[in-house]
């Protein structure tokens, strides 16, 4: 569970467990109260969305920070955040992060500063190291070529040594930073990759000494390397120009510093960090470029272990999906052909309900287990037909199937595809009726609703438990319609007869009372479809 921990400015601390909304302020009735004179009396509001805790200002008087950095608007939390509110200091902690595998992320911090002289006079591009061409012996002029193409393969071969084949993403970063410390004398390093939102985020650190000690990153040198994709060296950080308005450094007096680009073709993946505060000129511009080499090959590891992390994301995504969708459908949603978007939305779909008719006096005769193979046999039979017609199954209700047409996955003929589907399932339902009573067995018989227009279909339920269901009167009025259907029956609503047009065949029904409606509804029994 997230949760916050305050440390007041008289030094307690205090630790809160995250609820759906949080409150937080110098008001006794705010979820965390903070008693700090200058915090408002409703200075800030955490709250959990999209599988993320977000932290809103609520137009206190000081304003809210993170990172030492005033919000505007919402502001997703990430885990080893530092809240401020007036002089007390909050920090967020995401007990979902892998603490084991990450390593103290809450002790990495990346102060926002500005470039004051963004010109570089010393520095290695990425794509000068990233070769992997090697000319033949007989080609080979001087010895430094000879020598640079050695380290190379050194460089790949002892990379490939530590790492052999860990897809463990978590691990394999560890094992990189591992590595890197060998080929230098850095006391402390960093591993960032960058995020959905395009920005560094610290993913794996290592410290020679193994002292729990606070990491500040200045953003200018990580923006040397996100803007230009060069390697920065800095043989005194807290003396060169190019940095000298970056406060991080200042404060830490970092003496040698070393940031290299994580580079797969153009893609920045990421970038390694390491500093030391040893003294002046630790790092060499040898250095550098083998740790650019280093950060090359390094790349391609990260870049294999993410590709075998989104195989096996997407073999489970299928078997998750194949239960609600069609395996076609499934398909398009994994490539990203579909977009199946999580929080509600308005949509216009179209609703199917099936219920059993006499199925409570039915489950009475049968023992347990016979009524639940009994079930799955028709169930498997109905779903199929539902997948068939490329719709999404939204639940089983008892022995009742909910299906819909038109969401998550738009379709212009969602009406004509689940009165097809109905007519369908109708048919088949016959089919297994003469194997029952072939077997002396009673029929199975089940009325269907029918019901298209506006709602609302989204991720629904609490934070420990979401499903893709659709809510709202359409959904209803299904309901209804399915409560009204005799044995055998496909009731249908005049949207559904008007969209299918001329091509359905129907019988009116004249018009029923259903249970939230004001007005009668007009009800059609549907014959077939052209």
């Amino acid at each position: 569970m997230a949760k916050l921990i305050v440390r007041s400015p008289t030094g307690e601390q205090s630790e809160h467990g995250l609820r759906a909304i949080n409150t937080l302020g110098r008001h006794p009735d705010q979820t965390i109260q903070v008693l700090d004179r200058v915090v408002s009396k409703e200075h800030a509001l955490v709250t959990f969305a999209d599988d993320a805790y977000w932290l809103q200002d609520m137009s206190s008087r000081n304003g809210t920070f993170v990172n030492g950095v005033q919000i505007r608007g919402r502001t997703r939390l990430r885990d080893g955040d530092t809240i401020t509110l007036g002089s007390t200091r909050i920090i967020y902690v995401d007990d979902k992060v892998d603490k084991a595998a990450h390593g103290p992320m809450e002790n990495v911090t990346i102060q926002t500063t500005t470039v004051t002289d963004s010109a570089i006079r010393s520095r290695v591009q990425a794509d000068e190291s990233r070769s992997q061409e090697f000319v033949p012996e007989s080609q080979i002029a001087d010895e430094s070529t000879l020598r640079a193409d050695y380290e190379k393969l050194r460089i790949a071969f002892e990379l490939n040594q530590a790492i052999g084949t860990e897809l463990d993403f978590d691990l394999l970063l560890d094992k990189i930073l591992e590595k890197a410390f060998e080929f230098t004398n850095a006391d402390r390093g960093v591993i960032l990759l960058m995020n959905m939102q395009g920005e560094p985020e610290p993913r794996a650190i290592k410290n020679r000494r193994g002292r729990d000690e606070r990491v500040e990153l200045s953003q200018t040198i990580l923006n040397e390397v996100i803007e230009h994709h060069n390697s920065v060296l800095s043989s005194d950080a807290t003396m060169d120009s190019r940095f000298g308005g970056s406060h991080s450094i200042i404060m830490q007096g970092i003496r040698s510093t070393m940031c290299v680009p994580l580079m797969t073709g153009d893609e920045l993946l990421g970038m390694i960090h390491l500093d030391t505060r040893i003294a002046t000129g630790v790092f060499t511009e040898k250095d550098l470029r083998i740790l650019t080499v280093f950060g090359n090959q390094a790349a391609l590891k990260i870049a294999n272990a993410r590709l075998a992390k989104q195989a096996e994301d997407e073999a489970v995504a299928r078997h998750n999906l194949s239960r609600l969708l069609s395996p076609n459908l499934v398909e398009e949603v994994v490539k990203g052909t579909i977009a199946m978007q999580k929080g509600g939305e308005l949509r216009e779909a179209t609703v199917l309900f099936a219920d059993i008719r006499g199925f409570t006096a039915m489950s009475e005769r049968l023992d347990p287990q016979k009524m639940v193979s009994l079930l799955n046999e028709y169930f498997e039979i109905m779903v199929d037909i539902v997948f068939r017609h490329e719709g999404t199954l939204d639940k089983f209700i008892g022995d009742e199937i909910m299906a819909v047409w038109g969401a998550p996955v738009r379709q212009e003929d969602h009406a004509r595809r689940a009165v097809m589907a109905a007519l369908e399932m109708k048919k088949a339902l016959e089919d297994f009726n003469r194997g029952r009573k072939a077997d002396n067995l009673s029929p199975i018989k089940v009325g269907c609703g029918i019901n298209t227009g506006r709602l609302v279909a989204g991720y629904m339920g609490s934070t420990r438990t979401l499903s893709y269901t659709v809510i709202g009167d359409t959904v209803n009025t299904a309901s209804r319609l399915c409560s009204h259907a005799a044995p055998g029956e496909i009731l249908v609503s005049e949207p559904i007869r008007s969209s299918c047009g001329a091509d359905l065949v129907y019988e009116s029904r004249g018009d029923a009372d259903m249970k939230g409606k004001s007005k009668k509804v007009p009800i059609y029994r549907v014959l077939g479809l052209n």
